[in-house]
């Protein structure tokens, strides 16, 4: 039985959701691509954004009537070719982010072996924004009570939207760590447009979760009081390695949040790895966003009362 719970519905606490893996939905392939899902628009766009989206899905039907595919850079992002970018966080909010220009795009009936090539190339790259991202770095920007005065390690950051809103929303301190060094070298360098009071509150680290180092927040001062990340339960391997740098990063008492695409179905990995290290982990509706799903992890607390 799986180790994840699901929070019942706001307006139907008494009917707990349950899921079946019987009706679990397969992942799906944007048809522009890999890169067409990342909501990135520029900063005159973000200004009117209906009418970016309205142009987004004209250029997409004209792009799959004409049956032409076309392939714009050759892969990952070159950090070379960041520019500053305003990314709307909605209602007046918004973060700052160094972001490559030169990253791969895929248009028009595109081929197997062109996905198969850019598969390879762009597995779990974090040069773009990616949507459960910016859906985090949205929840904390209008929930600054998550992060602020606390200590905050973004797993996974990429280009470290999430980690720079938790910046601009009050965090004490934030680290962003990811296994791409030239990404991290861009996400520190958007915390100084995003927290120019104080650029030391962020901090980065060079991190492979699949090869944790022993020296990793082995003291209670190095571990972190709200650990976040973002469309990183991508496979299983991926979903267990998560769990245990959430495992260890973590106070006593604190809590991991992670938002994950409605359509991904190794949430039950996390959550099965999370509890065999003393946590629960609680899956619930992401606020105002149906394709996306919100799991908040805590440690379970076993408490042994005297003998009488």
């Amino acid at each position: 039985m799986s180790a994840l719970r699901f929070a019942p519905p706001p307006a139907a606490r008494s009917a707990p959701r349950v899921t079946r893996p019987d009706r679990a939905r397969a992942p799906t392939v944007a048809p522009r691509g890999w890169r067409d899902d990342s909501p990135l628009v520029d900063e005159a766009e973000a200004k009117s954004s209906k009418r970016a989206e309205r142009k987004a899905r004209s250029t997409q039907r004209r792009l799959e009537a004409s049956g032409a595919e076309t392939v714009v850079g050759v892969g990952k992002g070159d950090s070379a070719s960041a520019r500053l970018t305003k990314i709307d966080l909605g209602q007046g909010k918004s973060v700052d982010l160094h972001v490559p220009s030169d990253v791969a795009d895929v248009s028009g009936a595109v081929s197997p072996e062109t996905l198969a090539k850019f598969k390879e190339a762009l597995y779990g790259a974090g040069d773009v924004v990616w949507p459960a991202g910016l859906a985090l770095a949205r929840l904390i920007a209008h929930c600054p009570s998550l992060v602020a005065g606390k200590r905050v390690l973004e797993v996974g950051a990429g280009l470290g939207v999430v980690g720079n809103a938790a910046l601009r929303a009050g965090a004490s301190a934030v680290c962003m760590c990811d296994v791409d060094g030239d990404m991290l070298r861009l996400a520190k360098a958007s915390a100084a447009e995003n927290a120019p009071e104080d650029p030391s509150r962020a901090a980065t680290l060079v991190l492979d979760w699949s090869a944790i180092p022993e020296t990793f927040c082995v003291s209670g001062e190095q571990k972190y009081d709200v650990v976040v990340a973002a469309d990183v339960l991508y496979d299983a391997t991926a979903a267990r390695c998560v769990s245990d740098v959430v495992g260890r990063a973590t106070k006593p008492g604190g809590m991991a949040l992670l938002c994950d695409p409605e359509n991904r179905t190794h949430r039950d990995d996390f959550a099965d790895a999370a509890v065999a290290l003393g946590w629960e982990t609680v899956e619930a509706d992401f606020p105002g966003r149906s394709d996306m799903r919100l799991l908040q992890a805590t440690r379970v607390e076993i408490k042994k009362h005297p003998q009488a």
